[in-house]
């Protein structure tokens, strides 16, 4: 009878051991195509991560042209006003060469019949609240065309 419940017992332990056993190796399946399905997901999403990851580059690349643009668009309301306030404050014998412009800094040549238009010049260019610490960097005498002239340059801060 000891015999027969050992038996017993030893074949019951198997039984559970097996199916244990089988518990786990069917789990263990079921997780590795868990996996393979997952795997094989992410790599039909790889084409459109990758979409994604092109419209973000486009995106930056249309962001910084706006940027560009924007500050494209200050600079002309700035050019184009100092233009329009110069053509106000230069006089009939007073005439540019050429005007510069970087950053916050102007600098303005021309020629003049007397130095008199010079310093109304800086004078008046001084009272356009958007141009600062305006100040004459040169001044000299040329001939132009048979003409003895005073030519000047003037340099300062501009911004709006």
């Amino acid at each position: 009878y000891d015999l027969f419940m050992f038996l017993t017992c030893v074949v019951l332990a198997l039984m559970v051991f097996g199916g244990i056993y089988y518990y786990n190796t069917k789990e263990i399946s079921k997780r590795k195509a868990m996996i393979e399905n997952t795997k094989k997901e992410i790599q039909s999403l790889q084409k459109i991560y990758k979409e994604y990851l092109a419209m973000e580059q486009e995106k930056k690349e249309i962001q910084r042209r706006i940027k560009a643009i924007d500050s494209i668009k200050e600079g002309r309301a700035l050019a184009a006003r100092t233009v329009f306030d110069l053509s106000g404050v230069i006089k009939n014998n007073v005439w540019l060469k050429s005007l510069k412009k970087t950053e916050n800094k102007f600098e303005l040549e021309g020629c003049s019949l007397e130095n008199e238009s010079i310093s109304e010049l800086i004078e008046s260019l001084s009272k356009i609240p958007y141009i600062k610490n305006v100040e004459l960097k040169s001044v000299g005498e040329m001939l132009e065309e048979g003409v003895t002239v005073k030519s000047f340059i003037i340099y300062g801060d501009i911004s709006l």
